[in-house]
């Protein structure tokens, strides 16, 4: 599968889960739209590179590893509610399991 077809699945995916649009995702800073980003890295992280990830969401390697990195996000209950709806949607198409 290509980088931009894994990254049009995943992004569908976390667009119906927290139904915020893909260009709000990509460039908002409301913070819903943040969090909705960072569930994005995550999933991605799982089978692309940073380097991979930033070239298809327009961020830098070093800003994709700041957001992957941001573990505080998880606390949240709605974040860490959908994460768990996305990794299970990840397991069950892609059989990646952490």
């Amino acid at each position: 599968m290509r980088i931009e077809e894994l990254y049009q699945d995943i992004i569908i995916m976390v667009c119906n889960v927290t139904g915020i649009d893909e260009a709000d995702i990509l460039h908002s800073n409301r913070e819903e739209c943040a969090d909705a980003r960072y569930l994005l890295v995550m999933a991605l992280s799982r089978m692309m590179t940073d380097e991979e990830i930033g070239r298809v969401i327009h961020r830098t390697r070093q800003g994709v590893s700041y957001i992957r990195s941001n573990r505080a996000k998880l606390s949240k209950w709605i974040v860490a509610s959908n994460w768990q709806v996305i990794s299970k949607y990840i397991a069950s198409k892609y059989f990646i399991c952490r």
